[in-house]
């Protein structure tokens, strides 16, 4: 690959359009194109995911069919390039609008994405996505009626997304253990296996 500025711009933008369509195809249901999202053989890890992409797209097909309503936005994102391979590591703010004890709730969390691609038939394709949660909140949309929370079981989840992971597991799913927390060493491990496996090509 030429990797000259005028490329590299052109390869970063080509990232940033993949990475921004996972959100909007992930939460309008354009399974197809989520699909196209991801290389052979892709991974993905979030909360209540932990496995092969495409088991993740079949799980998030079943799981459209709940009241939930789920948006991603997506910020920057930091892209390192090297021949057919790059990593990247986007902002990210997730909100969740469900139902907790028959009332109403926003989750908001916020965090970042960390991508490993790869050019695959010539276009970039995600290889393999885990997240990174900062914090997170939960407000209910009536003021008014306040909720009581199971303290014990909120506080078993990681604080970062604690109120996220506390919606999930009421609803069924099982809280994987494998996201690391911000600015821990498993974060950096993380940054580390990156950075060898980006230069190991």
């Amino acid at each position: 690959m030429n990797t000259s500025p005028t490329n590299t711009f052109i390869e970063e933008q080509s990232i940033k359009r993949l990475l921004d369509g996972w959100g909007l195809q992930r939460d309008t249901c354009r399974w197809d194109e989520l699909r196209a999202c991801y290389a052979p053989g892709a991974t993905m890890v979030t909360t209540w995911f932990d496995g092969a992409a495409t088991d993740f797209v079949e799980a998030s097909i079943r799981a459209a069919t709940s009241n939930t309503l789920v948006q991603h936005f997506f910020g920057p994102s930091a892209i390192q390039i090297k021949g057919q391979r790059a990593i990247a590591e986007t902002r990210l703010i997730l909100l969740v609008r469900t139902e907790l004890e028959g009332a109403e709730v926003d989750v908001t969390c916020y965090g970042r994405f960390i991508d490993r691609l790869v050019l695959h038939d010539g276009q970039w394709r995600i290889l393999a996505r885990i997240p990174i949660y900062e914090k997170d909140s939960l407000v209910p949309l009536d003021p008014q009626r306040p909720l009581q929370l199971d303290h014990a079981r909120l506080n078993r989840h990681p604080v970062a997304f604690r109120h996220l992971a506390y919606l999930q597991e009421l609803g069924g799913a099982t809280i994987t253990t494998r996201i690391p927390p911000h600015n821990s060493e498993a974060q950096h491990a993380l940054y580390a296996a990156g950075q060898d496996w980006l230069h190991s090509a």
